[in-house]
């Protein structure tokens, strides 16, 4: 099986530190519970009225934060090590990610990662990274925590399956990469 994934929210834990910073630049005492979903379907900047060009400040402070604060998740690396190929886009800047992979000891299972930002392509869900690696690789599979992971996939013909949130673009949730039904 050749897997396209997510990296925030789908193998690393990080939705802690991602509105953990998000609350810094907003300079207010936000709960998590109310700045999750907002941050996580993009509506964050505007319902709050924070300058969306904040986002470089955000994803730096979200950065320094400790690596050690974004774990793993239970069995991800289990599924990465059966896979035939593993391929990754991320919203997460170049140095960001690799030094989350290398922190995990994760670069090895990953033939190719895109930054979209870094690498010359739109965010998610533009179909353009998801379909040069499908083109590349013959992909079987897009794991994702949110829609904009699925629908990229979805609409170039790949399997798709959410992590740990049911999702209309999903032909699979699953809740514990224990249950990683594909082989």
């Amino acid at each position: 099986m050749k897997i396209l994934w997510d990296l925030d929210g789908t193998i690393l834990d990080t939705w802690p530190t991602l509105v953990e910073a998000f609350t810094v630049v907003a300079k207010k005492d936000l709960p998590y519970k109310e700045v999750l979903p907002h941050l996580k379907y993009g509506t964050a900047y505007e319902f709050y009225g924070v300058d969306k060009n904040k986002v470089k400040e955000f994803r730096e402070i979200e950065r320094t934060l400790p690596n050690d604060r974004k774990p793993l998740f239970p069995y991800v690396k289990d599924v990465l090590s059966a896979s035939d190929a593993n391929v990754l886009v991320t919203h997460r800047n170049r140095r960001s990610t690799e030094e989350l992979l290398e922190h995990w000891n994760l670069s090895q299972f990953f033939e190719e990662v895109i930054c979209p930002a870094d690498d010359g392509y739109s965010l998610k869900p533009d179909i353009h990274a998801y379909k040069y690696l499908h083109d590349r690789y013959r992909l079987d599979l897009a794991v994702g925590d949110q829609s904009t992971d699925l629908i990229p996939a979805r609409k170039i013909g790949i399997k798709t399956c959410s992590f740990r949130e049911a999702n209309q673009y999903a032909d699979k949730t699953i809740y514990c990469y224990s249950e990683f039904p594909y082989k």
